[in-house]
């Protein structure tokens, strides 16, 4: 049996649980269908050893519920960051680590002593660094470990890539040293030091890609004191990962193949299409990519915390304007997210509001502000007439029953939204109107409406 490891070596592997602990922290064992009940097992010891802090359990006639709590006015830093902390690294890994920076430094450091003043470029000429071939030397020399050349260069690369190394070629040969130091890392820049890591205490909490700026406080013993978010959605550190190469598309005018799992059927689906741009809720939280999806030919919104992987598939900056250009003629059809239906291009709405002009001008306000661009007509004192066209209607339902004891009448060419707008009506005024209602306050309840008359 192997061995339990608290590190993992995929972030989807650990991804899914840490959504469903801390969004949905009712399910019991036994809910958890994917995979084995020993993979929930491990998992669930890895989170709660990473998150014991936060971690919550409560036992119901089902069994045991583990949720994930942590309120963001009491907490300094997304305690989710710390999945991202688990990688697990071989002792190869860890050995190298140590040997390239120990004689990188120890190469700076003859470097400075032997050359004194002399500027970095006549310094390069006579010291241009360190080879792959030649690190893999001394390391077996002075500690009789033995690593591939082709090893040690990969590491060199990586930690290139990271900015810790730069590389000069001199001859046929590829030389790597240490990176300069950053200017504020220098005493007389101090003071702007000092500013940066405020700036940078601000973006450790704030999407995406906090866990950045939260690993540069981490790397100066520096924690966030300054900034508290209102509302703050720490699971969307679990998308970033996600979120990195569909902005990297974005930029680059690449079209990406969507892997896609329904949270509702839970059916997988394979998209391919450009992202465009990441929408984001301001009422739920919740982030989508907005994609012109090649083979159904229309734009989609896709849930980022519903997209398991992203594949690259191409790149073609001219496609990529041209879908942009159409989004930026559609985006005013959209009342949230939604693009419809794929059998219904637009859908209609039109209410007639009773609306108090002398009590109840903010009423007025919120149509004008809220209405996603619909036409506002007054038709006689008080009463009001809002229509517009949509995609979808049915995503703009809960803002219309936020009117409810105003509607006069409502009317869609989408007829199932209508009669689920009464219904609801209906079953409001049976839980609250019959038994409660006085001759004072029937005028509050929605005119009468039948479904028929839809």
């Amino acid at each position: 049996m192997a061995q339990f490891q608290e590190l993992i070596k995929n972030f989807d592997r650990i991804r899914d649980y840490m959504r469903q602990f801390y969004v949905y922290g009712f399910k019991v064992r036994g809910e958890f269908t994917e995979k084995s009940t020993r993979t929930y097992d491990n998992e669930r010891r890895r989170i709660e050893s990473w998150l014991s802090g936060c971690i919550s359990s409560d036992y119901t006639a089902k069994g045991k519920q583990i949720s994930i709590s942590a309120d963001s006015r009491s907490i300094s830093s997304n305690p989710l960051y710390s999945a991202w902390k688990s990688k697990s690294f071989t002792d190869n890994d860890l050995l190298l680590h140590f040997f390239v920076l120990h004689y990188l430094m120890q190469h700076r450091k003859a470097e400075q002593t032997a050359e004194g003043g002399q500027t970095e470029q006549a310094v390069s000429g006579t010291h241009p660094g360190m080879t792959a071939g030649e690190l893999a030397d001394q390391i077996s020399a002075d500690f009789g470990c033995f690593f591939d050349s082709q090893t040690v260069r990969l590491k060199l690369k990586e930690y290139e890539n990271l900015g810790l190394l730069s590389s000069v070629r001199h001859q046929k040969s590829v030389y790597y040293k240490l990176a300069q130091p950053m200017l504020f890392e220098q005493p007389e820049f101090h003071g702007l030091y000092k500013r940066l890591l405020t700036a940078v205490s601000f973006f450790s909490e704030a999407a995406p890609f906090g866990f950045i700026g939260n690993t540069i406080l981490e790397r100066e013993y520096q924690t966030n004191s300054c900034f508290c978010f209102k509302h703050y959605f720490m699971v969307h550190t679990l998308e970033d990962g996600i979120l990195y190469p569909i902005l990297q598309a974005i930029h680059r005018g690449g079209c990406l193949e969507f892997e896609n799992h329904s949270q509702r059927s839970g059916n997988i689906t394979f998209i391919q299409g450009f992202p465009l741009q990441i929408f984001a809720s301001t009422k739920t939280g919740r982030r989508y990519a907005c994609i012109y999806a090649v083979k159904e030919r229309r734009f989609l919104n896709l849930r980022l915390d519903c997209i398991a992987s992203v594949k690259q598939l191409g790149e073609s900056l001219e496609e990529a304007a041209h879908f942009r250009t159409l989004l930026d003629k559609n985006r005013s059809l959209c009342f949230g997210v939604s693009f419809g239906q794929k059998t219904v291009r637009t859908e209609e709405i039109c209410m007639k509001l009773f609306v108090d002009e002398e009590r109840e001008e903010h009423i007025l306000e919120r149509l004008y502000r809220e209405g996603k661009g619909g036409e506002v007509l007054r038709i006689r004192k008080n009463e009001y007439l809002y229509s517009g066209v949509f995609f979808d209607v049915n995503e703009m339902l809960s803002w219309v029953k936020s009117f409810t004891g105003r509607i006069m009448d409502i009317q869609s060419s989408s007829e199932s939204s209508v009669i689920k707008v009464i219904s609801d009506w209906k079953s409001m005024y049976r839980m609250y109107g019959e038994e409660n209602e006085t001759p004072g306050n029937k005028a509050d309840m929605p005119l009468d409406i039948d479904v028929e008359d839809v």
